[in-house]
């Protein structure tokens, strides 16, 4: 009955998605641990959870810690999210080095940066190679495409 609206998300396709590139949050850790990069971050608590938390004492109002183990596929693709390689070109080299089709390599490399999004762990913003002419030139910055919505396998630990 009173539910906010969600704020709607601009609607790009394939070939401009595949252009975009991915930036690290500079508040993420990394850990290794065993020979394995595990990425820590600050998980953003929902208002519906806080109050009850703390009152059950469930919750000290620190931001709680997650955490995300790569593979040796997300160390290869973490390891080339630096600002400068779009998902295209992220895809290429990931199909080269696990000889996979193309198809695939940018569908695993999507689907693995888009759940990096979702846990804020990293933002997109668009390849300037790639902005059409006429906005090119603006100074208004694209905002990084970034959520806070958790997933169950990531491990909860208060900070």
């Amino acid at each position: 009955m009173f539910r906010r609206k969600k704020a709607k998300r601009p609607i790009i396709n394939r070939e401009q998605a595949m252009g975009m590139v991915p930036v690290r949050n500079d508040h993420v850790a990394e850990e290794r641990v065993d020979g394995a990069l595990r990425l820590v971050y600050e998980a953003t608590v929902r208002p519906w959870f806080a109050g009850p938390a703390e009152k059950l004492g469930l919750w000290d109002g620190k931001p709680m810690t997650k955490r995300v183990e790569l593979d040796e596929m997300g160390l290869f693709v973490w390891k080339r999210i630096d600002g400068h390689h779009s998902v295209r070109d992220i895809a290429t080299e990931f199909r080269e080095r696990y000889g996979v089709l193309q198809d695939e390599a940018e569908l695993s490399v999507a689907s693995f940066i888009k759940m990096l999004g979702e846990r804020g762990i990293i933002g997109v913003r668009q390849d300037e190679a790639d902005k059409a002419p006429d906005t090119a030139t603006q100074d208004t910055a694209t905002p990084d495409t970034t959520t806070s919505d958790m997933n169950a396998s990531d491990s909860d630990n208060p900070a």
